[in-house]
Formats: structure tokens, sequence, C-alpha cells
């Protein structure tokens, strides 16, 4: 390796470092399916940005979004205030983390870029998407025939297909219960699933 491409590699070793040293992170909270123009935050403040008077910037403070090829902007940066406001486009945590069962937290990223170069730093900013009822619990199918004989013996278990809910937590499925029918002749038990999203099992 010549001198040349040694120097080369040096700079930009130490432009990573640089870059590195001046990153941040910041997280907010947000409910999915907000309305556009919701304020989330402002960056300016929450990040305590007290900029150096003796350094002469190039142009006037601002935050530029960098989003993710590919992904939509549910959220958009104010450039000259850092405010931070819901788009148009829908937050929806099921869609935005679908496929994860176990893991109850969402969160949907972006990096800001802090200008002019002067005073440049990379924000990494976290949204925590706080899940709202807004789906109901569905069973595989709307008719759950089940055969039992007429000579069966009392508590006698049969299984019931379980429903499954998207949402979690508190709204998630909390229970089931029978609403129609012969109650005397059955009893529902149910048990409550440990590892799977939105979901119970349940028996007759």
């Amino acid at each position: 390796m010549n001198l040349a491409s040694q120097v080369h590699v040096l700079v930009a070793l130490l432009t990573c470092l640089v870059l590195l040293c001046k990153a941040q992170e910041r997280d907010y909270i947000v409910k999915e399916e907000q309305p556009e123009n919701v304020r989330i935050g402002n960056l300016r403040k929450d990040l305590d940005l007290n900029l150096d008077p003796t350094i002469r910037l190039s142009s006037p403070l601002q935050f530029k979004p960098v989003y993710k090829t590919g992904d939509v902007p549910l959220v958009r940066v104010e450039a000259n205030t850092g405010e931070i406001f819901t788009t148009n486009h829908r937050i929806d945590r099921e869609k935005l983390c679908s496929g994860v069962f176990t893991e109850k937290r969402c969160y949907y990223e972006i990096e800001v870029a802090v200008l002019p170069d002067e005073i440049f730093r990379l924000v990494k900013i976290r949204f925590l998407i706080e899940d709202v009822n807004d789906n109901a619990p569905l069973f595989q199918s709307t008719v759950i025939n089940i055969s039992i004989p007429e000579n069966t013996a009392i508590n006698t278990r049969y299984p019931v297909p379980s429903a499954f809910d998207p949402d979690v937590g508190i709204n998630g499925i909390q229970h089931y219960e029978l609403v129609k029918g012969r109650r005397g002749f059955w009893s529902l038990s149910q048990q409550s699933a440990c590892c799977r999203q939105g979901t119970a099992w349940t028996g007759l």
C-alpha cells in the first residue's frame, strides 16, 4: 500500500470516528392510528442544542430526516424548528411489526442529520408505537362443528380452536364466554397463552 492509499484510509477512519462521537439517540412514544399533524416532539429542544456562539455557520440550523430506501415516511421533521409531526400515512402497529408475536414493543426508526457541516451530527430517533384496540378477535371459521356422542362422560373435554387478535396486552384477548345455547350442558375452560400474541386456549 503506497503512502497516498495509507493517508486515504486514515482519513476515512478518522471521519467514521468523528461521526460516531457525534451520534446521538432519542426516543419518543406515539400511539398508532394518530391523525395527520399530531405533534410528537421538538428535536431542537430535546437534544439540548447549545450552539457555540463563536462558531460561524455557513447556513442556518437545519434538520434533515434520512429515511431508509422504500420506507413510507410516518413522521415529518420541520427543517427549521426540529418539530416532529405525524404525516398523512397511517401508523399501523400490526402492519409495521407484522409477524412479531413474542415481542410486544414495536419501533419505527429514522435518522436526522443536523446541519450545517460546522455542527453536523447524526441523530437516531426511535418511535415506540403504542397499541390501540383497533382489531377484533377472529376465529379461523365463523362456525365450529364439534361431534359429541350422547353417552359422553361428564367432564369430557373437547378442544376449541383459539381466536387470534393482533393487538397486545389489555387490547388483546382477555377471556372467552359462551353467549348462546343451553349452558347447563356445557362449561368453558380456558388457559392464557404465554408465548403467542393475542391468543388463548379454550375447551368445552
